[in-house]
């Protein structure tokens, strides 16, 4: 697998029903098939589904080493599939279990591709950590092999950050590893950006010598047209426009064909410079128009630069100086124009939902005060016919019964005096909502039901049946759901309910199908019948 992947991607790949092994040797070889594809450097953003099977399995059965590879390919399996914010959590699980079993191999890769994720997400000092962390835990090996790479990376984030000199330091090095290997790629890449780099600080002449190394080095690879794009402006840049044109037309032809907006922007630039070093300002003027078009329609896609890229927009910006500034200014003036519109949309908002809170609750309030009303008119009714004579419990229909329930309730809440303090005429100059709220749940109301004392009610009118559910159903039911009951029991309806409780409706319709579910009743069914057939069958 090490020293040949190819051969043992064939051999993987020729394994027929891998999915009868056992699940343990099935989730190896997920792990290891997606591991030598990678090797092979085949294309993985496909390969969700094969390595979250691993994963999951490791997950629970795993050991830490098989836990943290799986997470470290499940992590290039994502940002091959351009999921880079999944990605970097399956690599920071991957280095934090390298950690754990001090495993550096691991931790260096981990690290590495937290790097690229950071370099493509432009955060480039995060990026220049995660590959110093990375050369630091590779340090901990015996291993070279990746040393020139990483020095490579260190070198290039140095780079973009502006701390050149630490960048040419880094990239010197990774090239004299790279020439100690015959790395042929390796020597042009980082030959080619150390010509940026120079370049960017106008040191022509160096950065000529080491633009040219780059093209001997690799004459077909995918960065070769852009090479000769840049090659082609140092020359502009050295007053040799004949060698620039000379580049220029070797890549026009490809330039043309390719539909990349981001090459012939650079395309453009070189050949503005060029125009102008041949002293065609008109030409010249002609090609900087249409290199200003590209990067605006670059701008509109919202593509990602490449580091070249990066370059030409920034000497656009130094051409275009003036202009920029004014833009800058109406860009401030739409920002901060949506700004204030935003927050006059969220003001409105508020202001929307507190109205309609008032409301609503205003529609409660009228609500739960004419219920209170009906229950105190109803028990005034029924006190005369108590007045009238006693008689045994047994004597007592359920609708008396469930009445001297509503008036026990009735006198501990003190319903009676609270609702005449509402008609009455406040010194204060306080809306009806508001005296509700102060005499309801305020200061000026402080009485709640003795549940204590109606259980013992409701077990004198009704049989025991408080002392029963509670015996009976207390590993089941809530103490609220309990209470709920008991007031159920005396034939209140939801609205009663919620008035006494001081819960919404809702609350009480949700607590009672809460209550149905756990008795394993179906929708709508009478829940007093449940709970009592429920307590006969356990007497």
């Amino acid at each position: 697998m090490e020293n040949d992947p190819d051969s043992a991607f064939v051999l993987l790949s020729s394994y027929s029903d891998p999915e009868n092994l056992s699940k343990a040797d099935f989730a190896a070889f997920q792990l290891m098939y997606t591991k030598v594809k990678d090797k092979s450097y085949m294309d993985l953003s496909g390969d969700t589904v094969t390595i979250l099977q691993s994963l999951i399995y490791y997950k629970k059965h795993g050991n830490t080493s098989q836990k943290g590879w799986s997470n470290y390919y499940a992590g290039r399996v994502y940002e091959q599939a351009g999921k880079l914010f999944e990605a970097g959590l399956y690599f920071l699980k991957a280095a934090e279990y390298a950690g754990e079993i001090l495993d550096p191999l691991l931790g260096m890769m981990a690290n590495y591709y937290l790097g690229e994720l950071h370099d493509k997400q432009y955060a480039f000092d995060k990026s220049l950590e995660a590959y110093k962390k990375s050369y630091a835990i590779y340090g901990q090996t015996p291993g070279e092999k990746y040393t020139g790479a990483l020095l490579h990376s260190i070198g290039s984030e140095y780079g973009i950050n502006g701390k050149r000199d630490s960048a040419y330091y880094y990239l010197e090095k990774a090239l004299e590893i790279a020439r100690e290997c015959k790395d042929t790629m390796e020597m042009a890449a980082i030959c080619n950006d150390i010509g940026l780099y120079l370049h960017e600080d106008s040191q022509y002449p160096k950065a000529k010598c080491y633009l040219q190394q780059s093209l001997s080095l690799e004459n077909d690879g995918d960065w070769l047209i852009t090479r000769k794009i840049t090659l082609a402006k140092i020359y502009a840049y050295l007053n040799d426009p004949d060698s620039s044109f000379l580049l220029l037309n070797e890549v026009k032809s490809v330039v043309e064909e390719l539909d990349d907006i981001e090459l012939r922007a650079v395309y453009y630039s070189a050949l503005a410079k060029t125009e102008a070093a041949s002293k065609n300002y008109e030409s010249a003027f002609f090609y900087q128009n249409r290199y200003v078009a590209c990067v605006d329609s670059v701008y509109q896609l919202q593509r990602k630069s490449s580091l070249a890229e990066v370059e030409q927009i920034y000497n656009y910006l130094k051409y275009q100086e003036e202009n920029e500034k004014l833009h800058t200014v109406q860009h401030r003036a739409i920002v901060i124009g949506w700004i204030i519109l935003s927050l006059l949309l969220v003001i409105f908002l508020v202001i929307g939902v507190m109205k309609w809170k008032k409301e609503q609750d205003l529609s409660k309030a009228e609500d739960t005060v004419d219920v209170l009303r009906k229950m105190e008119k109803i028990n005034q009714s029924n006190c005369n016919n108590d007045a009238a004579g006693q008689m045994e419990l047994s004597g007592y229909s359920d609708e008396e019964k469930d009445m001297m329930v509503k008036k026990a309730l009735l006198m501990q809440l003190n319903i009676t005096k609270v609702l005449s303090q509402l008609d009455e005429k406040s010194e204060k100059e306080q809306s009806f909502l508001e005296r509700f709220n102060s005499l309801f749940y305020g200061e000026q109301h402080t009485l709640e039901i003795d549940w204590n004392e109606l259980y013992l009610l409701v077990d004198l009118l009704y049989n025991d049946f408080a002392g029963k559910l509670r015996n009976h159903y207390s590993k089941i039911l809530l103490e609220k759901e309990i209470q709920l009951c008991c007031l159920l029991k005396a034939n209140m309806d939801t609205t009663e309910i919620a008035c006494v409780m001081k819960q919404s409706i809702n609350t009480v319709r949700t607590r009672k199908t809460s209550i149905r579910k756990k008795l394993k009743a179906p929708d709508g069914a009478d829940i007093i019948i449940i709970l009592e057939e429920g307590i006969n069958s356990e007497s």
